[in-house]
């Protein structure tokens, strides 16, 4: 008996590469371990309150749309270098998918099941290797350096090879979607289907190869058959971020989550949402991950069905930037975020507002002090936040606007509102709520809510959170993460474009966007090239804020110098420069622009060439 254990070879706890494409339900098992390659990108380590891996919306606190609690690995200072964990963690996990792609793409040609499959999956897992390459050359591959090239499986040992330039790795991507567009077995599309990836997908990361390799005719070429394969905008942008649009004709290629206990879920609720948020199983989210004031600020006025312009709020506060000084007074702000302390007359409460109004007023300079109004703050304020873009309220908790949560065993669903400064993190079931503590309150008076840090004021997500008891759970919820939908494409075509100076083109690709949202589309914005290029790109931002796109969206422009780094810190509503800790920022220099091969891989591989600009 010993001797026959010490024979048997194959692992106990896997499945044999021997045996593993063998059946035809062991190849679906090992294309959906493709796919599930797909999911948390990020190591939650200083981006959230966790060590855990997290999906595409960590990519926000990278960005200019998204700001986080804590340092990010100090990926954003000066300091930053080689060895930093963060670029270890996307590389390994890029070429896990391209590996596990490899294997099924190698092996399924062998397998017992009938060649109409084999033609489809093989596409299919073309299309995803496409896609983690693309990631791979687009933040480690800059400025021809490119990255290494597998397109078969290999053993570990023989992970040796150097980079391939740039030009060469487009080139297999290319090379996989254009394969992956020919397959005559693969679906057009997969709306209502299993969430696989489809002929739509495969123009969709093809032309944006091509916008990335500065190829915009073959770009809008592909960006214009996607539509023909079947995928559109859903006609509601609010509700498109809820469990029952997962598969509509919007969503062309996403991670797919269900609710449930063992770790299939995503936990986006758990780590963006306001504090008295939550589901069924439990309440009390962090917050960790908030949205950029200099986001919330782009957000348009709209005058009338017609015209739009600029949000300033110098337009709302005549001395917004007097009281500022020359940028480093800019708490004064605060001033006109303050809550109420008095209603009708009548003081709220001594203990719960009055007392943290006066501590937050007692900070500021006298003169700064008399503009506070103890009835009328908050309803002056809000001003601020009225007949904006439609999309602001929907993605964002703004100040002073209202939020379904739980209360305090997440048992009952009810309203708060978003207030600063608070006492305490209450629910509304509790004696020190304020509608609880002041029975002369009106009706309409809920409850504070509040960052999981109160003593922050800061733009909390909207965006794919849950309200009330919607969910089951509160980090394994089933919201599925959309990597591209459609309203993506018909962006990235308005890109494509304006590059080719075909302004009216693109104006009427991000029109279809905005008439979604209810937003009127200006002709001003597409006056000439640079305005036109500069609106598209802030319309980037204002339709895709939560979904991990804007980061590299500003690294393939060039822009995250001046977007990111002019924030200094993680800011309350009022901006400016007080530090509410994480990171601060400091521009490395331009090098930043290209990741570094990191320094563990080229530790253990000689024929790496070391990123210029980099100190190893």
């Amino acid at each position: 008996m010993g001797c026959t254990e010490l024979l048997d070879t194959a692992p106990n706890d896997r499945i044999s590469q021997n045996v593993m494409w063998s059946t035809e339900d062991l190849v679906d098992q090992g294309v959906i371990g493709v796919y599930y390659s797909l999911q948390r990108p990020i190591n939650g380590n200083q981006i959230i309150g966790s060590s855990a891996d997290i999906g595409y919306y960590g990519f926000e606190g990278y960005g200019m749309t998204g700001q986080g609690e804590y340092g990010l690995d100090n990926l954003f200072t000066a300091g930053v270098n080689p060895g930093n964990t963060r670029f270890a963690f996307h590389w390994r996990w890029s070429y896990s998918g391209i590996h596990r792609a490899n294997a099924a793409i190698a092996q399924i040609p062998k397998a017992p099941i009938k060649e109409e499959k084999k033609a489809r999956l093989i596409a299919e897992c073309k299309i995803l290797r496409a896609f983690f390459y693309m990631r791979l050359n687009e933040i480690y591959g800059r400025e021809g350096l490119g990255v290494p090239l597998y397109t078969e499986p290999v053993n570990p040992s023989d992970l040796t090879r150097g980079q391939s330039p740039e030009a060469d790795v487009w080139r297999q991507i290319i090379q996989d979607l254009t394969d992956a567009i020919n397959e005559p077995n693969l679906k057009n599309n997969d709306i209502k289907g299993e969430g696989r990836v489809s002929r739509g997908a495969a123009y969709t990361l093809r032309g944006r190869a091509y916008l990335l390799t500065k190829e915009y005719a073959k770009a809008a070429a592909d960006f214009a058959e996607v539509s023909k394969q079947g995928y559109g905008l859903y006609s509601n942008y609010k509700n498109l971020f809820k469990v029952a649009q997962e598969r509509c004709e919007e969503m062309i290629m996403s991670v797919q989550y269900i609710e449930d206990p063992t770790g299939y879920g995503t936990g986006i609720q758990k780590f963006t949402a306001a504090f008295q948020q939550g589901s069924q199983d439990s309440r009390g989210c962090w917050t960790d991950l908030q949205v950029t004031p200099a986001l919330v600020n782009l957000y348009e006025v709209v005058l009338d069905a017609n015209t739009v312009k600029p949000f300033k709020w110098e337009d709302y506060f005549a001395n917004w930037n007097e009281i500022s000084g020359d940028g480093t007074t800019t708490a004064n702000r605060k001033i006109y975020f303050l809550r109420d302390s008095k209603i009708n007359g009548q003081e709220i409460s001594a203990t719960l507002v009055s007392k943290p109004v006066n501590n937050e007023l007692a900070k500021l300079p006298t003169n700064i002090q008399a503009l506070y109004l103890p009835e009328g703050n908050e309803a002056r304020l809000k001003k601020a936040y009225e007949n904006r873009d439609p999309r602001l309220a929907m993605n964002v908790v703004t100040p002073y606007a209202n939020f379904y949560g739980v209360n305090s065993n997440s048992t009952a669903a009810g309203w708060y509102t978003y207030r600063f400064p608070v006492a305490g993190k209450y629910y509304f079931d509790q004696t020190n709520a304020e509608p609880n503590a002041n029975k002369n309150l009106p009706a309409s008076y809920y409850t504070s809510g509040s960052c999981n840090a109160q003593a922050e004021f800061k733009y909390i997500n909207r965006k794919f959170v849950g309200e009330g008891l919607e969910y089951l759970r509160r980090e394994q919820n089933p919201v599925d993460e959309p990597i591209i939908r459609y309203a993506d494409v018909l962006l990235m075509w308005a890109e494509a474009l304006v590059e080719l100076n075909d302004l009216q083109g693109a104006m009427a690709k991000v029109k279809l966007v905005r008439d979604r949202a209810g937003v009127p589309t200006m002709a001003a914005s597409f006056a000439d090239q640079v305005t036109a290029r500069n609106y598209v790109r802030d319309e980037r931002r204002r339709e895709l804020v939560g979904e991990g796109v804007n980061f590299f969206d500003e690294m393939r422009w060039k822009t995250l110098k001046e977007t990111k780094y002019n924030q200094v810190n993680a800011q309350h509503a009022w901006g400016g420069t007080e530090n509410t800790g994480g990171t601060t920022y400091q521009w490395p220099g331009d090098f930043f622009y290209t990741w570094p091969v990191p320094r563990t891989e080229v530790e253990m591989n000689p024929n790496l060439t070391k990123t210029p600009g980099w100190i190893y």
